[in-house]
């Protein structure tokens, strides 16, 4: 492909997608990148386009891969053959491979990395079984249990190839072709299917190693009358980072930064809709960081005016269930308003309230008081909803329903369990690329098993999983323009696919099941009491004084889940230990004995203010003999009658002052 070159980031954009970049903003510079960043996204783009290529004449069953240049009828070389083949123990890995194949003559292309014991005595095999009919089948066949080759022949099983017969690629490993519906032979496809794929090492015949097991998705003339599925995915945009007690998040590892730099460049350059999950305090320490840093923070930005949607979350990490069952649910929505206000500091847009994608159990208690803040639409695992009924559970139940919760109205989807589990499976070395494909190939058959019905589904890494290197880049490749696959934002779900119904015509209502008691957040037993004596200080020294500011935001930074319930109790207690020495600067001295020698005078009183800011003081004094009169006092403040006997002093004291 021209304008490629391994271990830089191209600066042309993805074909097919026109975007307006605006001179490609300063900070999408060209920069130095890990090879594994780069290459599967420019081996799928290559072959998503081959794919959809006549095969030549000559093409042999195992051949080497064609780049878009030669394709445009551009002279092609003589590929080097078995320099790429390691010495070790024998093994197969995935490097990249077509993400569909078809209509009519292609190439299905694998890019595999060898390593073999003898390599000069080894030899490659591949078979490729039958067209799956249910998912169950594609389960089986991802664990290796696959039954009735579909084809086998030349260089497809029945004549294994000599491992130092086959093309090297120059990005390292070797390219293997498999003819789909050539005219010289090969496989013959005509129905749109998922069709695995076995690739081996044999020696002397009998199987060496593991057998690799991927899949060919071949979209056929029949899928342009085939409803597309609506796939969502959520990207967590989340890091371990310090918080520390005054809110800030702390340092973040450069090798974090520079991953998830990595995961964001993907989302601006393939333009591929996603529904994001991002921590502020990760975010943040992007921002503050080194140039990976705030090219993340550019990058996401250019993705989110794309079209990718961002999820709602706090301004800190908190626990939703305990602050709810603790009584804090204002505390709550303070939060999401400040972390709306934060994300749309950072990345230029503040997310919705109604539409979210939880990670971990929720009761319904929590899920009533989010619903009460704006929360209509909600995808959370699908365990953790109410079991289906026996008619929806033969296929892959792939509809939003009504959800249960007490006085108010909302929708759920339950987030696909096998396939958000696979996602964390692609962290496992060398297995980034297979399972990144293993999953758009389930997604094609959750398709397959209902085509003619427009339904969708949620793919949602497990809570504290970070997606692998690569990952993001091959299934963002693979969903561009998808044949079978719609990728959307989860509110586009929503709004797309109808809710579904029981066989009497009712909608179909879930409830939320699991852990419905929530334990209250542990620590906060003198919260009440910090806050009524910093609302003391308020009275004093003024609401918009640094001093109650400050301590209000260690109040409410004490609430975050970043902390222990016994740093949370100490955070609080300092905050009311400092709330009442502020309250104990100003005082009235010790009583003494005043005597009136007139019908009128004044009460020569004293106040004592060491506080060292302006601080103001409500006086009230009363009487059975005396009455007041209206007294004003310059700067400090006046004196004004309530009713006979009594009277309110209104005063701002800079110094010990006394009249």
């Amino acid at each position: 492909m021209e304008g490629l070159t391994r271990g830089r980031r191209p600066r042309s954009h993805p074909v097919g997608r026109p975007v307006d970049r605006a001179g490609d903003r300063a900070w999408a510079r060209r920069r130095a990148v890990p090879g594994w960043a780069l290459y599967p996204v420019r081996m799928l783009a290559i072959a998503a386009m081959v794919g959809l290529w006549p095969a030549p004449a000559h093409a042999a069953p195992f051949g080497p891969a064609r780049s878009a240049h030669e394709a445009a009828g551009a002279p092609r070389k003589a590929p080097a053959r078995g320099h790429n083949i390691s010495t070790g123990r024998d093994a197969l890995s995935l490097v990249s491979q077509s993400p569909w194949v078809g209509p009519g003559p292609g190439q299905f292309q694998l890019h595999l990395a060898v390593t073999a014991g003898d390599p000069a005595q080894e030899t490659l095999a591949v078979i490729v079984y039958g067209r799956l009919t249910a998912r169950s089948q594609f389960q089986a066949a991802v664990s290796g249990h696959v039954y009735e080759p579909y084809y086998q022949g030349p260089g497809l099983g029945n004549s294994p190839v000599p491992l130092d017969n086959l093309v090297s690629d120059p990005a390292g490993g070797v390219d293997v072709d498999v003819p789909v519906n050539a005219p010289s032979g090969g496989l013959s496809f005509t129905t749109t299917g998922v069709y695995p794929v076995q690739a081996f090492l044999e020696k002397n015949g009998v199987r060496v190693g593991q057998p690799l097991t991927t899949f060919i998705v071949y979209v056929g003339k029949d899928a342009s009358t085939l409803e597309r599925l609506d796939t969502v995915l959520v990207v967590p945009l989340a890091a371990r980072v310090p918080i520390e007690q005054a809110g800030r998040p702390g340092t973040m590892p450069a090798a974090t930064a520079n991953a998830l730099e990595a995961d964001a460049a993907e989302l601006y350059l393939w333009h591929v809709p996603v529904t994001i999950r991002a921590e502020v305090a990760t975010i943040e320490s992007l921002a503050g960081g080194g140039a990976a840093g705030q090219d993340a923070v550019g990058e996401l930005r250019e993705a989110l005016v794309a079209g990718d949607e961002l999820l709602p979350t706090t301004r800190l990490p908190v626990d939703v269930g305990a602050l709810v069952s603790a009584g804090l649910t204002a505390d709550l929505q303070t939060e999401l308003s400040s972390g709306a206000s934060s994300l749309f500091k950072l990345l230029g847009e503040a997310p919705s309230l109604s539409t979210w994608a939880l990670s971990g159990e929720i009761n319904t208690a929590s899920m009533a008081a989010l619903a009460g803040m704006g929360a209509t639409q909600v995808a959370l695992p699908d365990g953790d909803l109410s079991a289906l009924p026996p008619a929806d559970v033969n296929l892959t139940f792939s509809q939003p329903t009504e959800l249960a919760l007490s006085g108010r109205v909302a929708r759920a989807i339950g987030a696909d369990s096998e396939l958000s589990a696979r996602t964390a499976q692609a962290s496992v070395p060398g297995q980034t690329a297979l399972v990144a494909n293993q999953v758009l190939a389930e997604l094609a058959m959750v398709d397959l098993e209902a085509p003619g019905d427009h339904h969708g589904i949620v793919v949602a890494p497990p809570p504290g999983s970070v997606l692998a290197p690569g990952f993001l880049a091959v299934v963002l490749a693979g969903l561009r323009d998808n044949p079978l696959l719609n990728a959307v934002p989860l509110t586009q779900l929503f709004a797309d696919v109808p809710l579904a119904k029981q066989a009497n015509g009712h909608l179909l209502v879930r409830q939320l099941e699991g852990l419905q008691e929530v334990a209250p957040l542990a620590g906060t037993e003198l919260l009440a009491t910090a806050r009524a004596t910093v609302s003391a200080d308020s009275e004093l020294y003024g609401r918009s004084s640094r001093l109650v500011g400050q301590q209000d935001q260690e109040l409410a930074v004490s609430l975050s889940s970043a902390f222990t319930a016994s740093q949370r109790a100490a955070m609080i207690g300092s905050v009311l230990r400092t709330a009442e020495s502020e309250l104990s600067k100003v005082r009235l001295p010790p009583s003494i004995s005043i005597t009136l020698t007139s019908r009128q005078g004044r009460l020569p009183l004293t106040l004592l203010s060491s506080a060292g800011t302006p601080v103001r003081v409500l006086l009230s004094l009363t009487s059975e003999q005396l009455s007041f009169v209206v007294v004003h006092f310059g700067n400090v403040g006046s004196c004004r009658p309530v009713n006979p006997g009594s009277e309110d002093c209104q005063l701002t004291l800079s110094r010990s002052t006394g009249w």
